[in-house]
């Protein structure tokens, strides 16, 4: 079976197909054009401003091309190393990552103490992932000035993480679709072009994998959203 384009196989195709080219058409062109301007007669300081550049740019195609490996190996068991990990680890490193994007939209971001939580069994780089897709969404779709509030909530034999924006929210025609390969709201896209419609789908197999269960609830349009990332405290 074609993980790619396994259901209604010409759309699919097609939404593959524009994903590909605007995903990597960017970060290449960008390339393409730094490039060009380093032909130019320029200063010591000049140069290396455009060569950090450009690594940033081939760290995206590679970013790019992770993402549709794993598609492929999601469902490889044998791809997933558990072991005891300390999701508060993940979650501070995961905000440093993004500490520069919090600052720059001036967002207002709380996070739970995680105090008496003991280590889950998970493995700790899709487990990396799958919070780094959650904030980065949440980053991505709350408009500057507005708030992500992360809480830490225990029920029964579950450890749920809830991530709470002030973003675009959600219809609830639209619930539905946020898990599936490559779909993106009108008003995902107006705010983030470089979308590839993935990074959900991948994250809800990954938590299924290991047992638990990623769902969002929303009060509509521009209502802001929550996302619940539950796994079991014992594997």
């Amino acid at each position: 079976m074609n993980i790619f384009f396994n259901k209604n196989k010409e759309t699919t195709e097609n939404e593959f197909i524009t994903v590909v080219n605007h995903t990597f058409r960017t970060p290449l062109t960008s390339i393409l054009w730094i490039l060009d301007e380093l032909k130019e007669d320029l200063n010591k300081e000049e140069r290396l401003l455009l060569i950090q550049k450009i690594e940033n740019s081939t760290k995206k195609v590679l970013d790019i091309v992770d993402l549709f490996v794993g598609i492929k190996n999601i469902n490889d068991t044998s791809g997933y190393v558990f072991e005891a990990t300390s999701i508060r680890d993940i979650l501070e490193k995961t905000i440093v990552k993004y500490r520069e994007d919090i600052t720059k939209k001036n967002i207002k971001f709380n996070i739970p103490t995680f105090k008496d939580i003991p280590l889950l069994t998970m493995d700790l780089k899709k487990i990396s992932f799958v919070i780094d897709s959650v904030i980065e969404n949440a980053l991505l779709y709350t408009p500057k000035g507005g708030s992500i509030i992360i809480e830490a909530i225990f029920d029964r034999n579950m450890l749920v993480l809830k991530v709470t924006d002030t973003g675009i929210g959600f219809t609830p025609k639209d619930k539905n679709k946020l898990f599936t390969k490559f779909f993106r709201s009108p008003e995902a896209i107006l705010m983030n072009p470089n979308g590839t419609g993935l990074k959900l789908y991948l994250s809800k197999q990954i938590i299924e994998r290991h047992k638990g269960k990623l769902y969002v609830e929303s009060s509509g349009e521009k209502q802001g959203s929550s996302i619940f990332i539950e796994l079991p405290l014992q594997k």
